[in-house]
């Protein structure tokens, strides 16, 4: 039967003298805790243990316990290599004097002449038996050592644990769980598969930590029923929840809120597709002297004091042409798909990347276009094919529909003269009833084109609408057609009863003149 990737990572670590532990460059509070947690139930099981982090470690986390343990590279070994050139000439003889101070080794050629040139003195590569890589979700990500000892990650088995969505599962062994929190979750599991299932308060505090730090304090949506039974059972165990809280929330230097204001006073806000996002340049974060880490802390801010806020990303300036971007989203949204179209990684309430050779301004325009498209995706919203824009509520009816104004104002034409039997003799006040029978069916007609109640542009085709024409006049009745039944009806009623009128006032001359 075949191990699951936790038993075989028991195995592994069981099988190791000496291991190697290290997590992903511009490290944060779950990569180092856990670091810290993992190397000290290592060595309470007699592993020898290192613990490597490049990059400065965050002003918040120099409280941890053990911190003072973690380097900057890795150790060679104990070995002493002298490298000879002897291109073009054979050894015959390799021999050794020592006198108790001093090892002499005598190199003998059979050919040609060896000389100090020739010799080169090296310490010895580093060596171990497995390294663990922590929170880390592709190799891109890994330590900078991976460059300088690359060949060391391809001699050595390496165990990769992780929680992030867009993990590469680039190690011998992965062991990835996407509903955890964070790694220091995962290490619980790991610990009591040891037979380590009740941390010390050091050990418990470093675990705590690591969760605090990826859930905000559990204010994040990625808290779930685990993880606080996780943290109770740390709490249990002696955790130091409060020194925690302290040093993550209660503490930041003057620079560090210098660049909260600076950010703070930044921040833009789209309403239609739910984003808040600020921007930071170079100058601004190298004299804050704070790390991305730190700046990250003010997302959560963002995040939660923003009223409608679906995104938040903070554009970060780590360097001149570099833009560091960070991205969090509340339940329901993905900020991990924004985040790979940049070939970014994280999870999906949570990601981050980095864009090269670009401004900060052309940085911005790109993120927040990638934001909007995939945003209106999940929105029902449509994408110009042309450009990749997002349409605006505005555009999209405007699309749809005719403005009322336009209409109104082509409805507005001149009603022709109708062409009537002629009646002789029509009195003064035949003609005033006459006009005031008109005028009550002109005012009826500007009325209802006044209210707009009876004109709902979207329900007039558009082959319809009568459009204007200088050299020609437009019959009412053609007016007429564009009103419902119901105000037909009326005016209609109302042309009738003027008809009546007039021929009453007809027959009444006709009478008269007898």
């Amino acid at each position: 039967m075949e191990l699951s990737p936790k038993q075989q990572i028991v195995e592994i670590i069981k099988k190791s003298e000496d291991i190697l532990l290290i997590s992903h460059s511009k490290p944060g509070g779950d990569s180092v805790g856990s670091l810290l947690a993992l190397k000290r139930v290592l060595q309470e099981i007699g592993k020898k243990v290192s613990v490597v982090v490049s990059d400065p470690i965050p002003n918040s986390l120099t409280f941890l316990p053990d911190i003072s343990d973690i380097k900057k590279t890795v150790d060679g070994s104990n070995d002493l290599v002298l490298k000879v050139n002897i291109e073009n000439i054979d050894i015959e003889k390799i021999s050794t004097n020592a006198d108790g101070k001093t090892l002499d080794i005598i190199l003998t050629p059979q050919n040609g002449k060896l000389d100090a040139d020739s010799v080169k003195v090296e310490s010895g590569k580093p060596s171990y038996d497995a390294i663990i890589v922590l929170d880390t979700p592709d190799v891109d990500k890994i330590d900078k050592i991976y460059d300088e000892f690359t060949e060391l990650f391809f001699e050595t088995p390496v165990v990769n644990i992780d929680h992030h969505a867009g993990n590469e599962y680039f190690g011998t062994i992965n062991l990835v769980d996407l509903t955890a929190t964070s790694t220091a979750e995962i290490l619980v599991a790991i610990f009591e598969a040891l037979g380590k299932s009740k941390p010390d308060e050091d050990t418990a505090t470093l675990l705590l930590a690591g969760i605090t730090a990826d859930t905000a304090s559990f204010k994040n949506t990625n808290t779930t029923p685990k993880t606080l039974t996780v943290a109770a059972q740390l709490l249990a165990a002696g955790a130091h929840q409060q020194e925690i809280i302290q040093n993550f929330y209660k503490m930041k230097t003057l620079k560090t809120l210098k660049l909260w204001g600076k950010i703070l006073s930044n921040v833009q806000k789209d309403t239609e597709y739910r984003i808040v996002w600020s921007k930071v340049n170079n100058d601004d974060f190298v004299l804050s002297g704070v790390t991305i880490e730190g700046a990250k802390e003010v997302m959560d801010e963002m995040l939660a004091n923003t009223p409608n806020a679906d995104v938040v990303a903070l554009l970060v300036e780590t360097d001149k042409g570099m833009v560091t971007v960070l991205l969090k989203g509340i339940k329901g949204t993905d900020v991990l798909k924004i985040a790979e179209v940049f070939g970014g990684s994280g999870q999906a309430l949570a990601a981050t990347f980095e864009m090269k050779n670009i401004q900060l301004s052309a940085a911005e325009a790109k993120v927040l276009d990638e934001i909007k498209k995939i945003r209106a995706k999940k929105l029902g919203r449509p994408i110009t094919e042309e450009t990749g824009t997002v349409q605006t509520d505005v555009q999209v009816e405007k699309a749809k529909e005719v403005e009322p104004e336009k209409v109104v104002e082509e409805l507005k034409v001149e009603a022709p003269v109708q062409k009537e039997e002629k009646v002789e003799d029509v009195t003064e006040e035949t003609k005033e009833e006459e006009k005031k029978s008109e005028d009550s069916i002109s005012k009826a007609i500007e009325s209802l084109e006044a209210s707009g109640e009876t004109i709902e542009a979207e329900e007039i085709p558009k082959e319809k609408i009568i459009q204007k024409d200088p050299n020609s006049m437009t019959h009412v009745s053609e007016i007429l057609k564009k009103f419902n039944p119901t105000d037909q009806q009326k005016l209609n009623e109302l042309r009738k009863k003027n008809e009546e009128a007039r021929q009453k006032l007809k027959q009444e001359k006709e009478h008269g003149g007898k």
